[in-house]
């Protein structure tokens, strides 16, 4: 870029970098995509693999993964394979990286097996956010509408308990619960705000726990329109993981057995898992996915059209971005779904506890309705 602006560097200072903040104990998933691409950019750039890890090791970024490139260069150094080192290095990376990692030692492609990897490990997160970013606007409509039948239940309905305690007995029961319930809530203020934080950490730490997050996403697989874009999302990622290893010369039933691995529904990757026994025992991989029932008509036909021209890693991923397409769809039809019944079940929790303060008011006045 330099040579292209006709400018010739004469002298190299390190730049004051501003204050930044505590950093964060581990690295992020996109920091350490970040270096994982330089680090290939470096490799196919014709930079010694020596030279690559020395780079890094010295580079400005997270003391972890600095530390970790430094730790392979000493490994390699010593004589040990990068796999073995990037294995020892215990960098937070998916398995099928380093089964390409030790296919591209083998077949001298260790650039291409990398980027291969490195490409599919940015398209698993990106998949991760769009999933993540969709479900944004559905939560903060849905917890606007809790906290806004929390105030009304704590500060707008108490101020009718001077009824309750008078003419408890004319009123209907739908009136006498909810009058109640809001005086229960407004003097138990504190108890609420703290069983409230209780539940959100709670459920936090839920989430965090190991399988809990794919248990709900299975669970959440079984539902009318979220199901299908689910299960799609899931195979994409499988097409890709796939495809991804076939292209960095991984054996195919080791590559099936990785891909179905890193499915999290139980029950497709059980699926999956006997995709791959199948082709073991002598079948074609179209076969066996068609017997199991793991793709749709249209996947079907794509993987029998990469087998027959030999093109299946290309195949697959056509297929891995016709489900992103897909995928995108159906989120888009199930925001639009969310939308309007989040906003009529608010409504109508809302016109509930209306209806229940009028007919309080009009029981006790004796008014007619």
């Amino acid at each position: 870029m330099l040579a292209q602006q006709g400018l010739t560097p004469y002298v190299v200072k390190p730049s004051h970098v501003g204050f930044r903040g505590p950093r964060r104990r581990n690295a992020s998933t996109r920091e350490l995509q970040l270096v994982l691409h330089e680090f290939t950019t470096l490799l196919e750039a014709g930079v010694g693999l020596v030279t690559s890890l020395s780079s890094l090791a010295k580079s400005s970024h997270h003391p972890s993964l600095t530390g970790a490139f430094a730790s392979m260069e000493k490994s390699v150094r010593r004589g040990e394979s990068f796999s073995a080192a990037l294995r020892e290095s215990r960098l937070p990376v998916p398995e099928y990286l380093h089964q390409l990692v030790h296919a591209g030692e083998a077949t001298g492609r260790l650039a291409d097996a990398i980027r291969g990897g490195v490409d599919q490990f940015e398209y698993d997160q990106r998949v991760r956010q769009e999933i993540a970013g969709a479900m944004i606007y559905p939560a903060v409509l849905v917890f606007s509408g809790i906290a806004a039948v929390g105030i009304i239940f704590m500060w707008v309905v108490p101020r009718f308990g001077g009824l309750l305690t008078q003419h408890g007995n004319a009123m209907p029961a739908m009136s006498r619960w909810t009058i109640s319930t809001g005086v229960w809530l407004s003097e138990h203020v504190w108890i609420v705000l703290l069983s409230t934080v209780g539940v959100a950490l709670l459920l936090r730490t839920l989430l965090k726990a190991p399988g809990v997050a794919d248990a709900l996403a299975e669970r959440a697989a079984r539902l009318p329109v979220v199901g299908d874009w689910l299960i799609e999302a899931e195979v994409g990622r499988w097409a890709s993981t796939l495809s991804a290893l076939l292209a960095g010369r991984v054996e195919l039933i080791r590559a099936l057995g990785l891909s179905a691995a890193s499915v999290r529904m139980a029950f497709l990757r059980d699926r999956l898992g006997a995709v791959a026994r199948s082709v073991k025992g002598g079948s074609t991989l179209s076969a066996a996915l068609r017997e199991h029932r793991a793709l749709n008509p249209t996947g079907y036909d794509l993987v029998a059209v990469g087998e027959a021209s030999g093109e299946l890693p290309k195949l697959l991923g056509a297929l891995a971005r016709l489900y992103e397409t897909i995928g995108r769809d159906r989120m888009k039809r199930a925001l639009q779904l969310m939308e309007p019944l989040a906003i009529i079940t608010i409504g109508v929790v809302v016109g509930t506890i209306m209806t229940a303060i009028i007919l309080a008011i009009t029981s006790v006045n004796d008014v007619p309705i």
